[in-house]
């Protein structure tokens, strides 16, 4: 039944109906769906038919982490980041890198940017990050530069 929900939730949401989305999500997420979880998350997010919250999207996503979404480990890396807690984003995207999630690795390698010393763990990550066959061809074009200003 929640994915019955849930479908319908994302063609209200594809139809720019974020309102009704929204509710529909919820109630699929009251009802244990993960995916519907880590989307109200999203929308809390980006604020689309409700208020915008980081507080309420890291609380979702939590959820759906504890739902078994590997998903929202990544996601709540950047909502941590958005808010400035590296450290608990460098946690997560440890957590999603952990689970499988390559693109948690670049965004490891930029966190480790900040400090000179840290050089080889922004390469170590960065080449991890490349080793993922799902990659935007931007975000390799992005790692490959920043390698390559690095071993220069």
């Amino acid at each position: 039944m929640t994915d019955i929900i849930f479908d319908q939730a994302d063609s209200e949401y594809s139809n720019g109906n974020f309102e009704k989305a929204f509710e529909l999500f919820f109630k699929a997420a009251e009802d244990g769906n993960e995916s519907a979880m880590d989307r109200i998350a999203s929308i809390y997010e980006s604020a689309e038919g409700v208020d915008y919250d980081y507080d309420k999207a890291i609380y979702w996503y939590q959820k759906a982490v504890d739902a078994g979404s590997i998903t929202s480990l990544y996601n709540l890396g950047v909502s941590y980041r958005a808010k400035g807690d590296v450290s608990q984003a460098k946690y997560w995207f440890e957590k999603a890198l952990d689970a499988g999630d390559l693109d948690a690795a670049l965004e490891l390698g930029k966190l480790h940017m900040i400090c000179e010393s840290e050089q080889d763990k922004v390469v170590f990550y960065l080449k991890k990050f490349l080793q993922s066959n799902n990659s935007f061809e931007d975000s390799r074009k992005e790692a490959l530069d920043i390698i390559s200003k690095i071993e220069k």
